[in-house]
């Protein structure tokens, strides 16, 4: 959509890298990211789509990585953006947002 479009422009010098999104797809096996990053893509994954499978392995692999505080804003940002990724959708912003310029 146009918001995640426009949330991957540059600010403040920094740019989301043209190839951002391939490593995402392929979390399990890119160079991209670390075991810790792996991690947060995997515990993203799950939380979307299968939260009933984490399991006490899970969690032990979890907070070997993660602190609890930085488990808690973890779930609360996946939560955050599934919920309003899922708002966009229902009532199809997605396709018609306009968001104002960054200047």
């Amino acid at each position: 959509c146009l918001f995640c479009q426009d949330y991957r422009t540059e600010r403040d010098g920094v740019k989301v890298e043209e190839s951002f999104d391939q490593a995402v797809r392929d979390w399990r096996t890119t160079d991209a990211f670390d075991e810790r990053t792996r991690l947060a893509a995997e515990y993203a994954q799950l939380y979307a789509s299968d939260h009933h499978s984490i399991d006490d392995a899970f969690w032990k692999r979890m907070l070997a990585e993660y602190d609890q505080r930085e488990v808690v804003e973890l779930s609360m940002c996946i939560g955050s953006w599934l919920a309003f990724g899922r708002l966009n959708r229902v009532l199809r912003l997605d396709t018609a947002c306009e968001l104002p310029s960054h200047f």
